[in-house]
Formats: C-alpha cells, structure tokens, sequence
C-alpha cells in the first residue's frame, strides 16, 4: 500500500505538483570498506582491525530535482538534530507546494512534538511520510549512500582531520561527479 502511495508521489514529484524528499541518516568510518580479501596460500584469510574515526550523516534526497542536501556531524544522529534538520528542509520549501519527506522507522524519526508538526504543514507545507518498519527498498537515499560507501569513495583511509571534507567533497559530488536516475 505504502508502495503504490510512493509511486503516486514520484509521479506528482516529476509533475511539480509536489516536492518528494527522502531522508535519512548513514555512517562513514575512515576506512573504506573491505569488498575482497586475500591472503598467502594455505593461510586462513585474517583481518586486522584498525580503529579509526567515523562520521554520521544526514541526508535528504529530492527526487525530482535529483539533489543531495547532506550534513556531517562528528557525534551520533538525536532527535533534535534531525528535527533541526528538517526544519531547515521545510524553510527551503515553496509556499504553495506540499512537500513530503520519507522516512524509516527509527526511534529518533517518531515522538516529534505536535507543535512542530503543524508548524511545518501550516507554515511550510510539508508532511512526514513514515515507511512500513523493515523496508529500506522504499527509501531510495538508501541507495545513493550504498553507491557513495561502496562504489564512489577513492579507495583510501581518511584521517581524523580530513574525514570531514572528504566525505563533503565526496556527497557534495552528487549531481556532478556522480548520479542516480530514478526512472
């Protein structure tokens, strides 16, 4: 059912009628990950862990514009700021079109206060559009973050102090240096 909603929406989203966003958070670790492996004949394959700085990201996609707005913090996702997020989505939206953000289940995406809620669908014309749990084929960012971990990012180790702007550089590729199209 949710399915077949989205499908109306990405039809409204490319007709103009509405503004369809899909939001979500992901972490970046300073190493790339690991795809392969190999090791000297005859010896089990073994890894050697290496404790390196990680970075949560917040992220929403527009679909119809094909956009990618990030942010980058150094300490886990909270509900505020997710909710300090959005509302920066719903001060960009335009006042005569609804806009509807996707998102999952997390805890951190429910419990946002009433207050907020109808200040965002009266002032902004944004809703929230909550995916059924377990079902991050709906929520197309899921996509975009897969394709910047595992088949974008350069193949090397940031450090502590250039983790940040690469994984800027990197997101902030998105439309230019890389790009899905959803058909």
């Amino acid at each position: 059912m949710k399915a077949q909603t989205l499908s109306k929406l990405q039809l409204a989203a490319r007709d103009a009628a509405c503004r369809l966003i899909y939001f979500d958070e992901a972490g970046f670790a300073a190493s790339p990950p690991v795809q392969r492996g190999w090791s000297p004949i005859g010896q089990p394959h073994q890894i050697v862990p290496q404790p390196h700085c990680k970075r949560s990201v917040l992220g929403a996609l527009d679909f119809a514009a094909n956009r990618l707005l990030h942010e980058v913090h150094a300490s886990t996702i909270n509900r505020p700021t997710v909710v300090q997020f959005l509302d920066q989505i719903a001060k960009e939206s335009t006042p005569d079109q609804l806009t509807v953000v996707v998102l999952d289940n997390a805890k951190i995406h429910h419990h946002i206060d009433q207050e907020t809620l109808n200040r965002w669908l009266i002032e902004h014309r944004m809703v929230l559009f909550h995916l059924p749990a377990y079902s991050p084929e709906l929520n197309l960012i899921e996509i975009v973050w897969k394709h910047a971990k595992h088949h974008w990012r350069r193949f090397t180790t940031w450090t502590k102090e250039t983790i940040g702007h690469e994984i800027g550089k990197l997101l902030g590729g998105y439309g230019s240096k890389f790009e899905i199209h959803f058909s």
